[in-house]
């Protein structure tokens, strides 16, 4: 099992959990043709999934390379976020949502794969991380998602709640 303190585990599930619900709303105001907050609540979910995805690179899993996709992830959500406050030049941005996609990835499947992580948790953290790279990599291959990218934001505002709440419901149950 995994030698992660479930402090920080929880920790940063409390934070996504708050990211997850910060997509959410933004999500829901978009469906309700809502724009008066503009990119704040995605820029600061972005903001806390870098962060929460920081602290479980830092928390002590075991796997180098889960812990080195959890970085590239952190640091390309982190960049998404300046992104949205600071003019980027244009690769930067291209990169940062390349890195933040294929470090999340990575990081779910080498985390499952490694009994980091395990059951529902897993699957979440899989199932969100699947969506991401979807969001990502469609408009970057030239695939226009339309109406069905609105779905894929809210699946994965969806995804990153539920996740944040499994993580942080490991403190007290870790096999789950």
């Amino acid at each position: 099992m995994a030698a992660v303190s479930t402090s920080r585990r929880s920790l940063a599930g409390i934070i996504l959990a708050i990211a997850g619900a910060l997509l959410l709303i933004n999500a829901i105001l978009g469906f309700a043709g809502v724009t008066a907050l503009g990119a704040w609540p995605t820029t600061l979910a972005y903001l806390a999934i870098g962060v929460a995805l920081l602290i479980l690179a830092i928390s002590s899993f075991r796997n180098t390379l889960a812990r080195i996709a959890l970085v590239v992830a952190a640091v390309g959500f982190l960049l998404l976020a300046l992104g949205a406050v600071v003019a980027l030049p244009s690769p930067v941005g291209t990169i940062a949502l390349i890195a933040a996609a294929v470090g999340l990835l990575v990081a779910a499947i080498v985390l499952y794969v490694g009994k980091e992580i395990t059951n529902l948790s897993a699957i979440a953290f899989i199932a969100t991380a699947v969506i991401f790279a979807i969001i990502v990599f469609a408009p970057l291959l030239g695939l226009a998602l339309g109406t069905f990218g609105s779905v894929l934001a809210l699946l994965f505002a969806l995804g990153v709640l539920i996740t944040g709440i499994m993580f942080a419901r490991v403190q007290g149950e870790r096999g789950r």
